[in-house]
């Protein structure tokens, strides 16, 4: 679908924006940029069209076009047409040869978990914009968007960092209206988020594979396949890492030691555990005791 991919460490980068309000035979300009476009329509209709694929943007739709692509208008458009438009970039990885990110091999961002502690892992993540929505109550939205341009306007000192945030918190928010909206869930999706919901019941214990097996009878190959397709992340895998993040909880909320907290959660012995902490968390967890100043 043509959908735009954001990293979740960085923010887009504002090139700029503005307000449209169309006269009689006014058609969006026919064109292949290098930077994506958003667009929200106030008012009215438009009608854009994207590598030969054509949209109607109705009043309180926001509509993507991505970079690289051709569009072009057509004469769906209305007169009297009003909208708010922001073109960015979202390609760092190519504007920055330091950084070596690489968005389509990133896993997709899920839901948050129920830990307060954020690692670098937790940025490395991309953000799966929607191509087309379309908001039944729209001004608490317009009204972002109008301090959005009331501040590129202005133009303060280094707006246009301020620009990047304000844009990736609005992006944010059409992100997780897209995830709010009622979905016809497969059955491959209902059997992943039960895995889900299963690891963080039980994780104060190792991966059982046998018991996983008997508690949801199904072959645990395939389970184990379905839900790094679906998560990102195999299912060891997330589960290591939400022991982990339990751990960081025990170490931060109580006077366990490292010993203790390592039985509690039954790994190996404290080096085994020390070694998977230090993995997940990027420091040892004496390390990690000694940043949070516990007593």
């Amino acid at each position: 679908m043509n959908q735009i991919r954001l990293h979740t460490g960085y923010f887009p980068w504002i090139r700029d924006m503005g307000k449209t309000l169309t006269q009689e035979g006014w058609i969006h300009p026919d064109r292949n940029s290098d930077f994506n476009v958003f667009i929200f329509v106030i008012k009215g209709q438009m009608q854009v069209v994207e590598e030969g694929k054509e949209y109607f943007l109705q009043e309180g739709t926001g509509f993507f076009l991505k970079s690289g692509l051709h569009h072009w208008g057509g004469a769906g458009t209305l007169p009297d047409t009003s909208t708010i438009w922001i073109h960015f970039y979202d390609r760092q990885e190519e504007q920055t040869p330091t950084k070596e990110v690489h968005i389509g091999s990133l896993p997709s961002l899920q839901a948050s978990q129920s830990y307060q502690l954020f690692t670098p892992s937790d940025y490395q993540h991309e953000l799966v914009l929607p191509k087309i929505f379309h908001l039944a109550q729209p001004s608490p939205f317009i009204s972002k968007l109008k301090e959005l341009y009331e501040l590129y306007s202005s133009a303060p000192l280094f707006s246009h960092l301020s620009l990047s945030m304000k844009t990736m918190e609005i992006f944010l928010d059409v992100y997780r209206q897209s995830l709010e909206r009622p979905k016809l869930s497969s059955k491959s999706d209902a059997v992943v988020q039960k895995l889900a919901i299963y690891l963080e019941e039980h994780w104060e214990s190792k991966l059982d594979p046998d018991r996983i097996v008997s508690e949801f009878q199904l072959n645990y190959r395939y389970m184990s396949t379905l839900f790094t397709s679906k998560m990102g992340i195999s299912l060891f895998h997330y589960h290591e890492r939400l022991r982990i993040h339990k751990s960081a909880e025990l170490l931060r909320n109580t006077l366990l030691n490292i010993s203790e907290v390592s039985h509690q959660l039954q790994f190996t012995n404290p080096y085994y555990f020390s070694r998977v902490f230090r993995k997940v968390m990027g420091e040892s967890p004496s390390d990690y005791i000694r940043n949070i100043y516990r007593s």
